[in-house]
């Protein structure tokens, strides 16, 4: 393709014409698959991929000026890295970094225990139980009581418990340690 025939296929992508758009993106299909394989992003799958290299084309195809001696293909690239560095910058911040350590719903045994009750509670405790397994030892007696008795029965403290020496007080408190502790847990070996 000269110049001139590029040229004009980038004007009219820029104004709107879908069908120049499409052979435009086409084009420089192959200088996406090759960023694809350079840069792997957590959360992209190549439908993904594909609809922010459209957007990136269509913006560059926009603000190309042709007076300036980058090509096209050299501009689109520069314009296609910026966005996945900022996407790397996005996924790599510090409030973000508890979803790379998310476990889908679609593991059995969690999708299995909250189908069978129905709630998301469960599958907090099922990814407790299945990603920390030596946090237990680092409980009181009471609190790994209580976190037991969470655990497999997802209890609510009555008075008329068959251990009425611990009060509701306790229980609440028992309650509260564990999850502080859980938490010092998961940040000093899940988040590292």
């Amino acid at each position: 393709m000269d110049k001139n025939e590029l040229s004009r296929l980038i004007s009219a992508a820029a104004a709107g014409d879908s069908n120049a758009f499409e052979h435009l993106f086409y084009l420089y299909r192959p200088m996406l698959k090759k960023i694809q394989q350079q840069y792997y992003l957590y959360e992209l799958d190549d439908d993904d991929w594909n609809q922010e290299a459209r957007i990136v084309c269509f913006q560059a195809a926009q603000h190309y000026r042709r007076d300036t001696r980058l090509t096209f293909g050299r501009y689109y690239q520069r314009c296609l890295l910026c966005r996945v560095y900022t996407l790397i910058r996005h996924q790599n911040a510090k409030k973000r970094q508890i979803d790379r350590h998310t476990v889908s719903l679609e593991v059995d045994d969690i999708k299995q225990r909250l189908e069978a009750e129905g709630t998301l509670q469960t599958v907090n405790w099922s990814m407790i139980r299945a990603s920390a397994p030596d946090f237990i030892s680092q409980l009181s007696e009471l609190e790994r009581f209580v976190f037991y008795r969470q655990l497999t029965a997802g209890f609510e403290w009555t008075s008329n418990s068959d251990d009425n020496e611990i009060t509701e007080v306790q229980v609440r408190n028992a309650l509260e340690r564990c999850r502080r502790k859980l938490k010092r847990y998961l940040a000093d070996h899940v988040l590292m």
